[in-house]
């Protein structure tokens, strides 16, 4: 599956815009499959969340997760859809951490999907 993709998924069923933006296609697969999903009550791609991270020459950044997601139960979590080839890389490791502490200070669940 091809990585880079950037378009617009039009008149999502379940979030609240008219359309979002995704920056792969496998991030517009994940917007199919949200939508998709019956348990799922919504999903939105630009939420304004950043979280901060801190990089391997310690600098402080910024990142910003592909989707905020509410489920029927009431339980929100913050998913990130990667390649199956980059989960293990350091950076994504350390964003993770980062997003994991982030999500458990605010009884969210962070979660990272791939195509497997």
């Amino acid at each position: 599956m091809p990585i880079s993709k950037h378009d617009i998924y039009w008149n999502p069923k379940k979030s609240p815009y008219n359309f979002e933006k995704y920056d792969s296609k496998l991030e517009s697969w994940m917007m199919e499959k949200l939508d998709a999903d019956p348990t799922v009550v919504k999903w939105m791609k630009r939420h304004g969340i950043t979280i901060p991270w801190v990089d391997v020459q310690k600098h402080m950044r910024r990142y910003c997760p592909d989707f905020i997601v509410e489920y029927i139960d009431g339980h929100k979590c913050i998913l990130e859809v990667k390649d199956p080839s980059r989960v293990d890389s350091d950076e994504v490791r350390r964003k993770r951490k980062a997003a994991e502490m982030w999500c458990k200070r605010r009884g969210m669940e962070y979660v990272v999907a791939t195509t497997d």
